[in-house]
């Protein structure tokens, strides 16, 4: 090139590449607050310590908002009764002041507060809620995963179109919305698809007679919409017949498992799990919120990120990311319709957007369990 081209050139080239660059936000010495509930104690207590990581995480990355306020997280116990539960996000509003809460709650104990998180006039992220009735007919709920009806469609396809399976058999606990749900979902579409219903049985029949019974069906796969625990009582009764179907399950049992029975993941392993993320595999693409939240979390915290961690990660960024839209940050009726008109938001490794019903639309991960890992299979748009 000329040299005194270049010399010319070169003050146009590094304003461009300067714009490029983000102008760093000066604080502005104002406090906003945004509130966490989740479990602590219990066997749920992995919902609220490993979603409050990530939420922890992505507040590192931004700790201020885009007009320099600093964003300040306070913690509530949900206990284990909607009791306490509201007595929490009360607080959390009339007490503390948040303009927006973040609920690492399981589908069953959302359910029972949904309601009265809309008489508290304050917007309010399900982090891992997926029963399609936590949002329906809720003004102020906002869903980040994907529904049960989204995952349990997403296993029938896989497990007919890849799989070939004809024969198949469901075990449920009846006790728990989230798993009925995903079993009636499931039923229904691979019924209608051609499938052959071999059983559908309670979590509280699982024997060896049982399965035998369901193996002399020639029962090809076991769908099993399970916690941790009830999955090991199948594995288990499995290991002593010497049975091995295929079995599907749905998102989180890995990172639930790791974090309350980390020595019988092995347990888990060759299993199929539909899941908001991979860990490993060739549809794994992290993008930058991914790649950032990887570095800090190793950073801040020991132990494996997991599907919580991430789904922490994605809450936290999007509330933020919907904060920044509002002309006045902390009005609370903003924040809310900025989060339900969300589109091709850049979670960790895929776009999420939120329907103005407060439905989110993001991908679903088939992965298998591989050495404690999601392996990914297919990714389904």
């Amino acid at each position: 090139m000329n040299r005194l081209l270049l010399i010319l050139l070169l003050p146009l080239l590094l304003a461009t590449h300067g714009c490029d660059r983000e102008a760093p936000v000066v604080p502005s010495g104002r406090v906003v607050k945004i509130g966490f509930i989740g479990p602590q104690t219990g066997s749920d207590f992995v919902y609220g310590e490993e979603t409050l990581q990530g939420v922890m995480t992505a507040h590192s990355l931004q700790p201020l908002l885009a007009n320099g306020d600093r964003v300040e997280i306070i913690q509530a116990y949900s206990g284990h009764d909607a009791a306490s539960a509201q007595a929490a996000m009360r607080g959390l509003v009339d007490e503390d002041g948040v303009v927006a809460m973040l609920l690492a709650m399981d589908s069953e104990s959302l359910l029972e507060v949904a309601v009265f998180v809309d008489t508290l006039e304050t917007p309010a992220i399900a982090l891992i809620a997926s029963h399609p009735g936590v949002v329906e007919g809720s003004g102020y709920i906002t869903q980040l995963p994907f529904d049960d009806t989204t995952q349990s469609t997403v296993a029938v396809l896989f497990m007919r179109d890849e799989l070939l399976i004809k024969r198949a058999a469901v075990i449920t606990d009846f006790d728990d919305s989230h798993s009925r749900h995903l079993k009636d979902t499931f039923e229904q579409k691979f019924t209608s698809t051609g499938g052959e219903l071999t059983g559908s049985h309670a979590m509280t029949e699982i024997s060896d007679a049982l399965l035998r019974h369901l193996e002399a069906r020639d029962t090809e796969l076991l769908y099993l919409p399970l916690s941790a625990r009830g999955t090991l009582q199948v594995t288990s009764v499995l290991g002593e017949i010497g049975w091995n179907p295929e079995i599907i399950t749905s998102d989180g049992l890995l990172a639930s498992m790791l974090g309350e029975f980390p020595d019988r993941v092995d347990e888990l392993e060759g299993m199929y799990a539909t899941d908001l993320f991979s860990d490993t595999g060739e549809f794994v693409k992290h993008r930058r919120l991914g790649r950032q939240a990887e570095v800090s979390f190793a950073e801040l915290f020991d132990g494996q990120k997991n599907t919580f961690t991430g789904l922490g990660v994605e809450g936290y960024a999007l509330l933020v990311h919907a904060m920044n839209r509002c002309e006045t940050h902390t009005e609370r009726d903003c924040i809310n319709r900025q989060l339900r008109s969300t589109r091709d938001f850049d979670g960790t490794m895929s776009r999420i957007s939120i329907d103005e019903s407060g439905q989110a639309l993001r991908p679903v991960y088939v992965n298998t369990i591989r050495d404690g890992y999601l392996e990914s299979v297919v990714k389904v748009y």
